[in-house]
């Protein structure tokens, strides 16, 4: 009987809320600035990004540019729009003769 009361003292010692003391209003204002900041974040991210894939999925801006040059003429470039298959090299062809 004796340790039912004391488990009931105990719950109830618990449950009572603790005191209520006032926050000072520099941390108010420190919590807010914090959190002010980390939305500004979240949002300078979240644009960001939706910029970034805009600008991915507009068929715009080339990822290949071939270039040709000349003495004669200035530079000449063109969009390609994917990557040059790769030509093959031949082993022969990087030999060099053994009289040079």
């Amino acid at each position: 009987m004796l340790s039912v009361v004391l488990l009931i003292a105990l719950a109830l010692s618990l449950a009572t809320p603790g005191r209520a003391e006032a926050i000072e209003p520099l941390t108010i204002i420190t919590i807010a600035s914090l959190a002010a900041v980390a939305v500004i974040i979240v949002v300078y991210l979240v644009v960001a990004n939706m910029h970034e894939s805009e600008q991915n999925s507009s068929g715009a801006a080339a990822r290949y540019v071939a270039c040709v040059e000349s003495d004669l003429e200035p530079r000449a470039c063109w969009a390609v729009p994917s990557a040059p298959d790769p030509v093959p090299v031949r082993a022969a062809a990087l030999e060099t003769p053994q009289g040079q």
